[in-house]
């Protein structure tokens, strides 16, 4: 069987929606320890980390686009 090499200039976009997903829980639950109700803050804490996270991927898109372009 061959093997095609895929040589193409694109390379990977990161995932920053999961590294959100993963520091919102973190800080949702020391904000939900601070407050009595851990619910709440982890809640929050995932709407917060994966709302920045995808600010991030959109901003990661539209710099690849940019250099895409030059």
């Amino acid at each position: 069987m061959e093997h095609k090499s895929h040589t193409s200039k694109k390379r990977a976009t990161p995932s920053y929606q999961s590294r959100g997903l993963a520091v919102g829980i973190a800080l949702g639950l020391i904000f939900g320890l601070m407050l009595d109700q851990i619910a709440v803050g982890l809640v929050l804490g995932i709407a917060v980390g994966l709302g920045v996270g995808r600010m991030l991927e959109r901003q990661a898109r539209k710099t690849d686009k940019q250099q895409d372009a030059e």
